[in-house]
């Protein structure tokens, strides 16, 4: 999606994305650099009690990990304007697989570019989708020359 400049985008344009597998270490670095520790996702024993029985990934873990499944090309993206209708529908384990799709929703002419919005769908490997996001996202138009 944002490897294209917001000319060659269309409304209804969907990809799918490479999947990545969720680990401990993911869990654990991002409780780090958040803070959130919530025992749910940081304490095995509490966990294993829990209606999950297991620890479940932070909701904005899974939703980050999507995000940075997306290619990106240099001088596509202005900017991520907003985030909206955020959901996580079911919950994520360590060893789950997910992936994040894209569809096009909308295209807003707006100089020198656009405002483009994408709904994306995160999956794991048994193709429950675990998240959902609207994003609205500035993209440049493609420069003269190329």
């Amino acid at each position: 999606m944002f490897d294209r400049y917001y000319d060659e985008l269309e409304v209804g344009d969907k990809r799918v994305f490479r999947a990545m597998t969720v680990t401990e270490a993911h869990i654990v670095g991002f409780a780090g650099v958040t803070g959130d520790h919530y025992v749910l996702h940081t304490d095995a024993e509490y966990a294993k009690r829990s209606p999950f029985g297991q620890r479940v990934a932070h909701g904005l873990l899974v939703l980050s990990l999507g995000a940075g499944l997306i290619p990106l090309e240099p001088g596509r993206v202005a900017a991520l304007l907003r985030l909206e209708d955020v959901r996580f529908l079911a919950p994520t384990f360590i060893g789950d697989t997910v992936h994040p799709e894209m569809e096009v929703v909308s295209k807003t002419d707006r100089a020198p570019g656009g405002l483009v919005v994408v709904d994306e769908m995160i999956r794991n490997q048994r193709d429950d989708v675990v998240c959902t996001a609207r994003l609205h996202v500035l993209v440049a138009a493609r420069p003269p020359g190329i």
